[in-house]
């Protein structure tokens, strides 16, 4: 009698524990930097007080490593449960390889074909099945300073002949137009990226991207000849390749060099005191009749096919596509939110991103996101070369032997 007594106490204890045990989800974050932890901090904190039966685990990463180890954990017999990534070419790779679950059920659920914008969504598709859920997206475009535009009567320039006018202005009053900044040069990127859209359209840019044209096709030489003109006009900052993107801010604020290329991420980089004085504005048309496609990269969430937690991991997806979600996650994270209805926090309102986003042709990710990792990393550094060698026929010679030698790679 004593003894079922026990069993029956040790019961009574047993069963809230058990009652109260929590289902621990793990999700792959790559996290640049201290505020974009606390963001992702808070997401936890709110996404467990929605659903209490739920634990959230962060296992963070930097850039390098996260894309080393995001091939890992997919091809794992146990994989985390939901995994940062990048829409574009680098989702549909996994996509194709079968490491990733197809998310259309859960679409239909939360009914999101109707919340995110349809050039976003044609970056998440492959075979006819979508894949990911995008929270956040930067757009690319120049940055400039309005009153040193207003001290020498210059408009945001719509065309390539009116860009170059401005560069002309600008170098005439011993000020260099262009800052490029990027040591190791990543960012030197956006400038390919955007001449080959404005001049050869999206579906020649992904068919590049993807390796299945030649960097030493007529289309890709007048890409680096247009670039050329810059360089060759010395309209760019001598030595600007030695310079992180960062660093090329001081040289817009203090009226050394004009505009500079960057994605919306510099936004959170830009002085608050400085803030009313810097605008935006598209990359410039060249080719009149060409629409206009936009360099914007997405950061979405998939969930892995050898993810422990599907369901969990679901419902972390659906109060991740929640526009009030995705508003207070972008503003801490300092990117644009990619769900419709979500309030947008762009600090400068001469052309915004979410009204580039919504009124563009098409989207392009990014040099180092639409191609494979090692076509990536060599051919910025090619394109660094560039700046201080213009050479046409060597840069898309040197791109073609890179091209040949990685066309079977993974992301």
């Amino acid at each position: 009698m004593r003894f079922f007594s026990l069993v029956l106490l040790l019961i009574a204890i047993l069963l809230p524990q058990k009652a109260l045990a929590r289902e621990t989800l793990n999700i792959g974050l790559l996290i640049a930097n201290k505020s974009q932890r606390a963001a992702y901090n808070q997401l936890a904190v709110q996404f467990e007080k929605a659903y209490p039966h739920l634990a959230v685990n962060y296992i963070v990463l930097d850039d390098k490593r996260y894309k080393h180890s995001i091939d890992v954990w997919l091809k794992k017999k146990k994989g985390l449960d939901v995994l940062y990534w990048q829409a574009g070419n680098r989702l549909k790779q996994f996509a194709s390889m079968n490491l990733l679950e197809p998310l259309d059920s859960l679409w239909l659920e939360q009914n999101w074909r109707d919340n995110f914008p349809s050039n976003l969504q044609n970056t998440l598709q492959h075979d006819g099945h979508i894949y990911a859920l995008p929270y956040a997206f930067y757009q690319w475009g120049i940055y400039y300073k309005k009153s040193l535009f207003a001290k020498f009567n210059l408009n945001a320039p719509k065309t390539w002949s009116a860009f170059l006018n401005v560069c002309d202005v600008l170098k005439q009053n011993d000020i260099a137009p262009i800052v490029i900044g990027g040591k190791g040069s990543w960012s030197v990127a956006a400038w390919f990226d955007y001449f080959n859209l404005r001049i050869n359209g999206l579906d020649f840019h992904q068919q590049l991207m993807s390796g299945n044209t030649s960097y030493t096709d007529k289309r890709v030489i007048q890409v680096f000849k247009t670039w050329k003109v810059l360089i060759d006009l010395e309209y760019i900052v001598s030595a600007a390749d030695n310079k992180n993107w960062q660093d090329a801010l001081p040289y817009i604020y203090h009226d050394i060099a004009g505009m500079t290329l960057l994605g919306t991420f510099a936004e959170h980089h830009i002085a608050k005191l400085r803030s009313d004085d810097i605008g935006f504005f598209r990359f410039p048309q060249i080719v009149p009749s060409m629409p206009f496609y936009e360099e914007t990269p997405i950061e979405v969430f998939v969930i892995p096919q050898n993810a422990q937690h599907k369901e969990g991991a679901r419902l972390f997806l659906a109060f991740v596509g929640q526009h009030e979600v995705q508003a207070q996650l972008n503003l801490a994270l300092g990117y644009d939110s990619a769900h419709s209805y979500a309030t947008k926090h762009h600090l400068y309102p001469s052309v915004t991103p979410a009204e580039i986003s919504s009124s563009n042709s098409g989207i392009a990710q990014y040099f180092d996101r639409d191609t494979n990792k090692a076509m990536s990393l060599r051919g910025v550094k090619i394109m660094s070369e560039f700046l201080s060698d213009p050479n046409v026929a060597l840069a898309t010679s040197e791109l073609e032997k890179v091209r040949l030698s990685t066309r079977a790679q993974t992301p």
